[in-house]
């Protein structure tokens, strides 16, 4: 895993954790409220139980997707010139209108 990923999968949790413990409050409100009784969970309790949910639901990941073979992906042999070669095209360059850029092709016969 990369940085970018576990760092996405921090904030996943985190978010998850708080989530869980906000629909634990409320269900406790909820239990109290219905039944007139006193249900207490203190915040080890309340810890635990979504430390415990949280690695439930990381358990449940989606499998992952295997590359059996790469292929090259076929091109056309003018490919590199149907976008303009320079950063500021010129005025009236083709490949603006959908052709091919002059400057690209150049630069292409000149390195071969």
């Amino acid at each position: 895993m990369d940085k970018h990923t576990k760092k996405q999968l921090k904030r996943q949790t985190k978010a998850l954790k708080k989530s869980l413990k906000r629909s634990l409050k409320e269900a406790k409100k909820a239990a109290k409220k219905q039944r007139g009784e006193l249900v207490t969970l203190d915040k080890k309790q309340l810890k635990a139980m979504t430390d415990q949910w949280v690695a439930d639901a990381l358990k449940l990941t989606p499998p992952q997707a295997q590359v059996i073979s790469l292929r090259p992906i076929k091109q056309e042999p003018m490919a590199f010139a149907r976008r303009p070669y320079k950063k500021s095209p010129c005025k009236r360059c083709p490949a603006l209108s959908g052709g091919l850029c002059a400057c690209a092709i150049k630069k292409q016969k000149r390195a071969a």
